[in-house]
């Protein structure tokens, strides 16, 4: 076997050990930003969510919901995350899969911040939990 080839062997097989769940964990703490964040349309609602709270999309979805019922004439009624996926983080590959937060429509802080800017809305949902 050449050289190249055990090699790429290697790093294949680093990239599918990283996934389970206890390496995937290491890899979080020591090298995550700590927080899942989410928004509405404009930014009036933000939620954070700790990556190690373990409440999954629950209570994000829940503070989201509140907001639309609180002020129901939004235009955009979806919940965008604010983080976004990563090929080179090898340990998260399972998860874009899984991990119902990756299936949420992304949108950059920037897009957001231009419309929040426009935005004479004065409705603020934001929850940290």
């Amino acid at each position: 076997m050449k050289t190249r080839t055990k090699i790429l062997i290697g790093v294949f097989a680093f990239c599918i050990i990283s996934n389970f769940s206890i390496f995937r964990t290491l890899f979080h703490i020591f090298t995550d930003e700590g927080y899942y964040r989410y928004s509405n349309y404009n930014g009036s609602s933000t939620t954070e969510e700790p990556v190690f709270k373990g409440a999954g999309l629950g209570r994000p979805k829940a503070a989201h919901r509140d907001c639309l019922i609180a002020y129901p004439n939004q235009p955009d009624k979806k919940l965008y995350r604010l983080f976004w996926k990563n090929p080179l983080a090898f340990w998260r590959w399972r998860s874009y899969f899984v991990d119902e937060r990756y299936k949420l429509p992304y949108k950059s802080w920037k897009e957001i911040e231009k419309l929040r800017e426009k935005s004479t809305d004065t409705l603020d949902c934001t929850r940290d939990f």
